[in-house]
């Protein structure tokens, strides 16, 4: 009788194929021939009244992950699960959380309302982008986790480099550097460049601190196509920086985002795994060590 109670109160943890460096996976992920998706979680029947961890990556293909985590909770809230926490090292479509021209729409709340409608209870992700802050939040109507890589990405400079500068090029992500005693750019968007895909291009990029004969360890949540990034390392270069390396949470790294970012100047970018690419030099697996 002790063990089976003691079984009843074991948190469950599912794990994605996609996620196999975080544990062993245990789900199945497949299609139908129409293409549509098919999941299934083999040990369901073990949910019931217990708490349960589902680990899912979401990017890249983001549009069939999205789907798939939602299939997935929605099936361990038929279960009957007691609690279910949804593990999403990068959240998708997070950056989408304000309506700049009249027709847009807030994808960010859309998709965490998704989320929350299928059964999730809390979702864990990190350096969630319309968050700003590490700590627990509301949004969507879904419980948010924020977790954040900024001390290990610092980390793994600030141990060869202990004076160097910390800065962010934006002020969204001055969270991440505020402890470290670093520096914020500010930065404005312009308007939509033409064409089918929704760009808005960095429009300025201002520094009003000195970085003259520094080594500066610039950092931020994401980089995707790189244009922030590398406008903040020219500026760096310009104002007579020593070095300057790049490090952010989740690696994009669109196109050619890591060639023009070194080509500016930087002589090394780093990121978490929270995307696996190869220069993914930060490991997430210990900051999730209670939900794993």
């Amino acid at each position: 009788m002790q063990k089976e109670e003691e079984k009843a109160g074991k948190p469950l943890v599912f794990i994605s194929g996609d996620c196999g460096d975080l544990g062993t996976p245990n789900i199945e992920l497949k299609n139908f021939p129409d293409g549509e998706k098919y999941v299934r979680l083999p040990i369901l029947s073990q949910c019931e009244g217990r708490e349960v961890t589902l680990v899912h990556r979401c990017y890249p293909e983001q549009d069939k992950s999205i789907i798939q985590l939602l299939l997935m909770i929605a099936a361990l809230k038929s279960s009957k699960a007691k609690k279910i926490i949804a593990v999403v090292p990068y959240l998708p479509y997070a950056r989408q959380d304000k309506i700049w021209k009249e027709g847009e729409t807030k994808s960010s709340e859309t998709i965490c309302s998704l989320i929350k409608g299928a059964g999730c209870d809390l979702l864990v992700t990190f350096d969630c982008h319309f968050i700003k802050r590490e700590g627990t939040v509301h949004y969507g109507g879904l419980a948010i986790e924020n977790l954040t890589m900024k001390d290990a990405l610092l980390g793994h400079y600030l141990k060869n480099m202990p004076q160097a500068l910390v800065a962010a090029p934006d002020k969204g992500a001055n969270y991440m550097v505020v402890m470290h005693g670093g520096q914020s750019m500010k930065k404005v968007r312009g308007e939509y460049s033409e064409g089918s895909t929704a760009v808005r291009p960095v429009e300025s990029l201002e520094m009003e601190f000195d970085v003259g004969g520094k080594d500066v360890i610039l950092i931020d949540d994401m980089i995707a196509g790189g244009g922030t990034m590398i406008r903040a390392i020219k500026e760096c270069r310009k104002k007579g920086a020593k070095s300057v390396v790049c490090c952010a949470t989740h690696g994009l790294l669109l196109g050619s985002a890591l060639a023009d970012m070194l080509g500016a100047g930087a002589s090394e970018v780093a990121v978490s795994d929270t995307i696996l690419t190869s220069i993914s030099k930060v490991p997430i697996k210990a900051a999730l060590g209670k939900f794993l």
